[in-house]
């Protein structure tokens, strides 16, 4: 249950620190407009974020959670927990700061208007942000292993959570009425698929990141090793 409580605090903090330094650097650097609106932030939070946080709360027990080392009582941020937080927001901030880039400058075409240019940078910006948390999900399962390593655990509620999630960012997406509503509109096949490769960044990036720390203790113990053999 402990170990649940803090998937759901490292995922939902993370995007929601995304969320603001978006906003944050935009503010900072004068943008007229910002690259995501509330609506699209509220969006996120109710629809695609909220889902998968409540299944990773019923996610099974890793088999290398008696591995972990003790905890202290009356703290839910263990040493760590808040470096991973910072650094998991950072990745989807990134990713999310490139959409908009990407589709302010590069796909923008000189023929249409700085409005409907806006509106399709917004939209990247808003697919990218919220698949890449729905895709973060997955990194939360498991602080130091892998998402491709088996032995995890089955846990259809997360799947079924993100696949929902993804539904309804599609809807807003595609369907027109609802694209009028949140202030969306259609995009090229080519910015679709900048912005998936985009959203899968984060979990790519996460997943180097638990690399390098796997990489980083194993060399630890083998220095306390060698520390012991030679005492």
């Amino acid at each position: 249950v402990y170990r649940n409580i803090q998937k759901v605090i490292q995922f939902l903090v993370a995007g929601n620190i995304a969320e603001i330094l978006i906003l944050f650097i935009a503010v900072c650097i004068g943008l007229p407009e910002m690259p995501i609106e509330a609506v699209h932030i509220l969006l996120i939070n109710l629809a695609t974020d909220s889902l998968p946080a409540v299944a990773l709360g019923v996610d099974p027990a890793s088999k290398n959670i008696m591995k972990h080392p003790p905890v202290k009582s009356g703290t839910l941020f263990e040493r760590g927990m808040v470096t991973r937080i910072i650094v998991h927001g950072l990745f989807i901030s990134a990713a999310a700061w490139a959409a908009y880039l990407l589709g302010t400058f590069v796909f923008a075409d000189p023929t249409l208007s700085h409005d409907v240019i806006h509106t399709r940078a917004m939209t990247m910006t808003f697919i990218v942000l919220s698949v890449s948390q729905l895709a973060h999900a997955l990194n939360q399962r498991s602080n130091t292993d892998s998402v491709f390593k088996r032995g995890q655990g089955h846990n259809p509620y997360l799947f079924g959570a993100m696949a929902v999630s993804l539904a309804i960012v599609l809807l807003v997406a595609l369907v027109p009425p609802l694209q009028g509503f949140f202030k969306l509109t259609d995009l090229t096949w080519q910015e679709w698929l900048v912005s998936i490769a985009l959203s899968l960044f984060p979990l790519l990036a996460v997943e180097v990141y638990k690399l390098v720390g796997r990489i980083a203790a194993r060399r630890k113990r083998r220095a306390q090793v060698r520390a012991r053999l030679a005492a």
